[in-house]
């Protein structure tokens, strides 16, 4: 008989302790006599307690602790000390403090970063010029803190950073190389020139002339293609299709004549169908993040109709959250093998090839989100027990004792 414990995470991810740890986690949970009776309340205890959890304003004050070799005890050292760190480093190395415009003042900024307890991928990308990181530091930030992928080296920008923190350049090169591939013409595809120099990238892309024929062979790739996005449209169909079929077998069921088209069914019908755990505010949206008890975990990973309506009007980039959770309900609400641990093993593989397929690294359990899904899915009723323990993270402490 198969076993989650049976899934060799190693073989899609880097190798990280961190990472072990939270799979072996996963699978404790799963494998406990009372989680199929309180799978709900054992996934949050789990999240919301033992959950490993790298604050990101904690681990930046450390790094700028320790690279400043500062004598003083840590403890000690006062958040204005590194806000104003972060602000003359910024200045000193000519660092925007933001890639795009943005009304937020730089000093408002810093203290966000030194306040909240996760930030956006661009975040540490600035902050890489900042404080002229190097790519393993940058990488420590992404994977552990964020627990997010490593360099997307699908992304021209990216990989424009990765080659200028590995080579000490100031952000200006960074600048001024991002406009050279955005006036580039795309360059001839060649799959096969393309896999054998992404196959390892850290490794071919040394000089500024191989990465200038990597960013053309990019830009070749990605003219006529933008698999993300249309990998989302696919999804989103999807769920739009079941959502319909729900709708109107309730209504046959009520003696009324089922008229629903998957065409006619909103971002709003998807975020009640995700979302119906969190509470609604009195303008009828979903209640702030920052009211969860997971709040420091998830990092507003949330399908909200406006989430959902900006990646279809393409003022928001699809992000592999969006693709794991779309697959999440569709694999949650039409897939019923004979043991749930077989839908846990069918769901991560059709994840990890969707997200290959958009040059996005594959699941990642020492993400919060990604283990909460993951475990979700290996229960009998997925989509109730998501939506349970989005409950019980919006209910306060006294409601929990």
């Amino acid at each position: 008989m198969s076993s989650w414990l049976d899934y060799d995470f190693d073989s899609t991810i880097r190798d990280f302790e961190y990472t072990r740890r939270a799979a072996a986690g996963i699978s404790r949970v799963m494998d406990s006599d009372d989680f199929r009776d309180m799978d709900a309340d054992m996934i949050f205890e789990f999240l919301s307690k033992e959950m490993e959890v790298v604050l990101f304003p904690d681990y930046l004050k450390r790094y700028i602790y320790e690279k400043l070799e500062i004598v003083r005890p840590f403890g000690e050292v006062p958040t204005s000390f590194y806000q104003k760190v972060i602000s003359d480093c910024l200045e000193d190395n000519q660092a925007p403090y933001s890639f795009t415009p943005t009304s937020t003042k730089k000093t408002a900024m810093i203290k966000l970063w030194l306040t909240q307890p996760n930030v956006r991928r661009s975040v540490i990308f600035v902050l890489g010029f900042a404080l002229r990181m190097n790519p393993e530091e940058v990488s420590e930030f992404l994977t552990k803190v964020i627990k997010e992928e490593d360099f997307r080296f699908t992304d021209p920008f990216e990989t424009i950073c990765w080659f200028c923190y590995r080579n000490d350049l100031p952000y200006a090169n960074a600048a001024a190389l991002q406009k050279q591939y955005e006036e580039m013409q795309p360059g001839s595809f060649s799959e096969k020139k393309w896999n054998a120099m992404n196959a390892s990238p850290t490794l071919t892309l040394l000089t500024q002339a191989n990465l200038l024929t990597y960013l053309s062979l990019l830009k070749g790739r990605a003219a006529d293609d933008d698999r993300a996005y249309r990998e989302f449209l696919k999804l989103y169909e999807k769920c739009c299709g079941i959502i319909c079929d729900e709708y109107n077998e309730e209504s046959e069921r009520m003696g009324k004549k089922a008229a629903l088209t998957p065409d006619r069914i909103k971002p709003a019908d998807l975020e009640k169908a995700l979302c119906s755990g969190i509470p609604i505010n009195r303008d009828n949206n979903l209640t702030a993040m920052s009211a969860s008890r997971l709040a420091s975990l998830f990092s507003n990973r949330r399908m909200s109709r406006q989430r959902i309506s900006g990646i279809l009007n393409r003022s928001h980039p699809v992000e592999r959250f969006d693709l794991i959770t779309l697959l999440f309900y569709i694999y949650a609400q039409t897939v019923e093998p004979d043991w749930p641990a077989e839908r846990y093993l069918q769901y991560i593989d059709a994840a990890n090839e969707l997200l290959g397929r958009c040059g996005m690294m594959g699941i990642y359990p020492a993400n919060p989100y990604e283990a909460f899904v993951l475990m979700c899915i290996v229960t009998d009723y997925p989509l109730d027990v998501y939506s349970q323990v989005w409950e019980l993270s919006y209910e306060s402490e006294d409601l929990q004792e």
